[in-house]
Parts: C-alpha cells; sequence; structure tokens
C-alpha cells in the first residue's frame, strides 16, 4: 500500500472514529479544569520599572579629538549605546546572591521580618525593556503584601546597589514604582482547558492512528487486490446473516401455526 493510500486510510479512520476524538478532548478540558481548581495557586504581581542613565561626572566616557589636544564629551546618543551595551552586565549583577543578601537585609532591617536571599531570588524576575536603556523587575507571591514590600524596597536598594558597583558611572531611576496588586492573577481556565482538551484529542488521535496502521486484517477483496496484486476470483458469502434471517422466518411461521390451532 503506497503512502497516499495510507494516508487517506487514517484519514478515514479518524473520521469514522470521531465520538472518540470528542469524548477524549471534554475528558482533557475536564481534567485541565480540576487540575487548574485545586492545584494552581493564586499569585500577586508587583513591579518597578528602571530608567538607567549615565553619569559620566569624572569624563570616563569622554573621547579625544583627532589633534589630540582636547576630550570632547560623548554625546547622548553614545551614552545611550553605552548603558544598553551594559545593561546585560547589570541585569546579572543583579542576579547574584550577594545582591539578594543585600535586599534581604535592608528588607528585614525596615520591617523587622525574617526575608531570606533565596526566596527573595525565587519571586523576582528581571528583564531588559528591548531597545531602551530600561528594565523591569517583577515580584510575584502568593501574598500580596510581600509582593509589594519586596518591590517597594528594590525602589531603594537597586539604585544603591548601581551605584556602588559602578563608582557612579551609570545610575538607575525610577520610573515607573511599584503598586499594590488589588487581585491575584487569573488562573488561566481557558488556557489550561484548552491545553487539557488538545493532549486529550490528541491522545485518541494517536490511538485511531496506531490501531489503523497495525491493523493488518483484510477487510474486502480491494484490499487484497492491492496488497498482494493478484485476482480475486471469488468469495464465500456470509451465511450467518442469512441462516439467522431464515430461522427468524421459520420462527415466525410456527409461531403463527401455533396462533392457528389455539385460536
Amino acid at each position: 500500500m503506497n503512502i497516499d493510500a495510507n494516508v487517506q486510510k487514517i484519514l478515514f479512520a479518524l473520521l469514522g472514529r470521531w465520538k472518540l476524538l470528542v469524548v477524549f478532548l471534554l475528558i482533557g478540558v475536564l481534567l485541565g479544569y480540576v487540575y487548574t481548581e485545586h492545584f494552581t495557586t493564586q499569585t500577586y504581581t508587583s513591579s518597578v520599572l528602571y530608567l538607567a542613565q549615565a553619569v559620566d561626572s569624572k569624563d570616563e566616557m569622554s573621547s579625544e579629538q583627532n589633534d589630540g589636544k582636547s576630550d570632547v564629551r560623548v554625546s547622548n546618543t553614545s551614552k545611550m549605546n553605552y548603558v544598553q551595551h551594559m545593561m546585560a552586565t547589570y541585569i546579572q549583577l543583579m542576579s547574584t546572591n550577594e545582591f539578594y543578601q543585600t535586599v534581604a537585609d535592608d528588607l528585614n532591617k525596615q520591617f523587622g521580618s525574617g526575608y531570606s536571599a533565596g526566596t527573595i531570588k525565587g519571586a523576582t524576575a528581571i528583564e531588559a525593556v528591548e531597545d531602551t536603556a530600561m528594565f523591569k523587575i517583577t515580584i510575584t507571591s502568593t501574598n500580596g503584601d510581600v509582593a509589594y514590600n519586596i518591590a517597594h524596597q528594590l525602589e531603594i536598594t537597586v539604585p544603591r546597589y548601581m551605584r556602588n558597583m559602578n563608582d557612579g558611572l551609570v545610575k538607575a531611576t525610577v520610573a515607573d514604582k511599584a503598586v499594590k496588586a488589588g487581585a491575584a492573577e487569573s488562573k488561566g481556565y481557558p488556557k489550561k482547558c484548552a491545553i487539557g482538551g488538545i493532549a486529550g484529542m490528541l491522545l485518541a488521535g494517536a490511538y485511531v492512528v496506531l490501531r489503523t496502521l497495525f491493523d493488518v486484517r483484510i477487510r474486502s477483496s480491494d484490499e487484497l487486490t492491492d496488497k498482494y496484486n493478484i485476482p480475486v476470483l471469488g468469495s464465500i458469502p456470509s451465511f450467518e446473516a442469512k441462516n439467522s434471517a431464515i430461522q427468524t422466518v421459520t420462527n415466525t411461521s410456527k409461531k403463527g401455526e401455533e396462533d392457528k390451532k389455539n385460536g
């Protein structure tokens, strides 16, 4: 059997078992809902947006003119390019255990709490805003107050940390302050139910396809000719259905005769 015939056979098999596909799709949707309801924890997020700027108070970024006699301060565009170039380095520095320990110490000193560097690190995500000199730090927690308190502390700690790390060459200012989340993030029912439904339908489809491909039974004379390339001289009719019909007619006749005798 050629490839086209196999594909056609699979398509017909899938269409013939569409009810099975629908059932598994619904089961997948149901499982996605149950998983989301019982195993997904609601979270709160609070974020801070920063703008990084090159200060160059010591003329460390100045460039020398061709005549070698004087220095010319670099343009604002060059400063922006420098900050963008260094952004990955600063983000990496703010991903170290030392940085998060600093945040934890500041936070614990302010609130008298017991936050650990690992807890804060696990709740923090830092990303650069593409094609800008800005970066965003997002805190995610199961407690809205915790998310806001950490984000608010970062408004103070991050600018100081960057200033100390680069000797004031690049400073970070808060462009958008942290806001306490008024409600938890959505559990994402539609997305997870859709994933469950698709997974269920794919599982059922895989079962139908595999069963079709590994089914070697010959169901018609056309399949026999196509597979073995030999002519079919004749076929044995199915007597089971005929015998069943004959038996039904016989039983009906006998019943009629008995009714006449009894009548």
